[in-house]
C-alpha cells in the first residue's frame, strides 16, 4: 500500500474524448514527518499547449511553474476533489502509515478514484492499482460488517483489506463503498451504527422526489437490511462505461475559502464563467434550491453540488446527498444570496433573486410550483421505501411548513 518512491508523482487526466494524457507532477513540500506538509503541482509543458486540455480547476490555471493552494484554502481544488473525505481517510489511516494529503491521494484505489485524474509513480506504474477486482454488489454484507468493525475499533486485517479495496474513494463522513454491478460502478451508502432513523431510506425518498421535480438524478435503488436499516445504491455519474469523467465540487469551482460562506447567487456567478450553457445550468440550480427548501434538505453545502467536465466546460452533475430534516430551521445551510439567511431560508427570497438565475418572474414561479407539486406526495413516497407511518409523520416538518404554503400560494 505504500506510495511510489520519493515525494513526487505524475498525474494523468482522461480528456472528455477519452484519451488519457499526462497533466503534470504533484509533490509534497515541508519537513519530513510533518502533518503540515502541503501539496504543489506543476503542469507538463505538453499539457499547457494541448488544444483539448483545460485548467484542472479554477485555482490551477494552465501555466508554467509550481502552484500551491491559496491562503485560506486547504488544498488545490482538483486535487482535493480526487481525495477521499472523512470516511476514506479513516480507512487509510487505520490500514497504512499515511500522514498527509499526498498519501491520501496516492493510496486511493485507482479503479474507483473520483473524477478523471489518475496517479503514476516515476516508473509509470499506477498507484492504488491493487490488481484485484472492485467489490461486487453481492459483497455488501461483508463490506458492512467490516465498516461496523472499524466504527467499533475491532477491525481485523481482513476487514481493512476489504475496506481499502471498496471504501477509500468515498466522500463524506458516513460509511460508503464503491461496488461493481453489471459492469458499472455504484456507490453503496449506509448509516452509521448509531443512526436509527433510517437516513438512507429518507435519501432515497428525496432522490425520488427530485426526479419527479425534473431534476437530474442518478440511477438509485434502496436495499432494505432490516425494518430500520437500509443501503442506498447510486450509480456513479463520473463514469461513462469505463471512461472517466472529470469532476469538480462547487467548493472548487468557486475557489471558496475553508471558513468562507458563499451563496447560491455567487455559485451562479462562477457558473457564468465556466459553464458551456450558463442559462440552462442556472435554471437547473434554481430548481434544486427550490427542492432543498421544500423538502428540508440540510446536507446543503458547496461540496454537495458538483460539476462534470465536457469538451466545452463544466456542467452541473446529477444531484446527490439529500437529507430531509424535521427541523430544517435549526441547521445552517447555504444562503440564497450574499448576506442572506442561513437558518430557516425563505422561498420568497429565492424568487426575489430570480434575475441572478436568469429567470423571469413567470418562469421562476412556474419552477417553484412544479417542484411543490412534485414533492407534495412525500408521505406516500416515504412509505414506499419502507419508512413507517409513525416515522414519516415525525419527519413532516421537513416537508410541511411555511415554504410549502408560500410556494402553493404563488400565482
Amino acid at each position: 500500500m505504500a506510495p511510489g518512491p520519493g515525494d513526487e508523482v505524475t498525474l494523468t487526466v482522461v480528456l472528455p474524448d477519452g484519451e488519457e494524457v499526462v497533466a503534470g507532477t504533484m509533490s509534497r513540500a515541508g519537513l519530513p514527518g510533518s502533518a503540515a506538509r502541503d501539496l504543489s503541482f506543476r503542469y507538463a509543458d505538453d499539457y499547457i499547449s494541448e488544444a483539448r486540455g483545460y485548467d484542472l480547476s479554477p485555482d490551477l490555471p494552465r501555466m508554467s511553474g509550481t502552484q500551491r493552494a491559496w491562503s485560506g484554502r486547504a488544498r488545490l481544488g482538483a486535487l482535493g476533489d480526487a481525495m477521499p473525505d472523512d470516511w476514506g481517510r479513516r480507512i487509510i489511516r487505520a490500514a497504512t502509515t499515511a500522514r498527509d494529503d499526498f498519501d491520501y491521494l496516492v493510496m486511493v484505489n485507482d479503479d474507483t478514484r473520483h473524477g478523471a485524474l489518475r496517479v503514476r509513480d516515476t516508473t509509470g506504474r499506477y498507484l492504488g492499482d491493487r490488481h484485484h477486482p472492485v467489490a461486487e454488489v453481492h459483497d455488501l454484507d461483508r463490506i458492512i460488517a467490516a465498516a461496523r468493525a472499524l466504527e467499533d475499533g475491532t477491525e481485523s486485517d481482513d476487514d481493512l483489506r476489504i475496506l481499502v479495496d471498496a471504501g477509500t474513494s468515498a466522500g463524506g463522513a458516513r460509511p460508503k463503498a464503491t461496488v461493481a454491478r453489471a459492469g458499472a460502478l455504484w456507490m453503496a451508502k449506509f448509516a452509521r451504527e448509531t443512526e436509527f432513523h433510517d437516513p438512507m431510506a429518507w435519501e432515497a425518498t428525496a432522490l425520488d422526489l427530485a426526479s419527479r421535480a425534473g431534476i437530474d438524478t442518478p440511477h438509485h435503488e434502496l436495499h432494505r437490511v432490516s425494518a430500520s436499516t437500509s443501503i442506498l445504491l447510486t450509480r456513479r455519474f463520473d463514469r461513462d462505461g469505463t471512461r472517466r469523467i472529470g469532476y469538480l465540487s462547487a467548493h472548487s469551482l468557486t475557489t471558496k475559502l475553508e471558513n468562507e460562506t458563499l451563496s447560491y447567487t455567487e455559485l451562479v456567478d462562477a457558473m457564468n464563467l465556466y459553464s458551456p450553457a450558463p442559462a440552462a445550468d442556472a435554471a437547473a440550480l434554481f430548481r434544486r434550491v427550490a427542492l432543498n427548501l421544500l423538502i428540508g434538505n440540510v446536507d446543503d453545502h458547496f461540496r454537495n453540488h458538483g460539476f462534470l467536465r465536457i469538451a466545452t466546460g463544466w456542467t452541473l452533475s446529477p444531484v446527490f446527498d439529500l437529507e430531509p430534516n424535521r427541523w430544517p430551521e435549526r441547521v445552517e445551510a447555504t444562503p440564497i444570496a450574499q448576506g442572506g439567511e442561513r437558518f430557516g431560508r425563505d422561498i420568497r427570497e429565492l424568487l426575489a433573486h430570480r434575475d441572478a438565475f436568469r429567470l423571469t418572474q413567470e418562469a421562476a414561479v412556474h419552477i417553484i410550483r412544479e417542484v411543490a407539486a412534485a414533492t407534495d406526495d412525500w408521505y406516500d413516497a416515504a412509505l414506499a421505501h419502507g419508512i413507517s407511518p409513525e416515522a414519516a409523520r415525525a419527519t413532516s416538518g421537513a416537508f410541511e411548513g411555511a415554504n410549502r404554503e408560500r410556494a402553493e400560494a404563488l400565482a
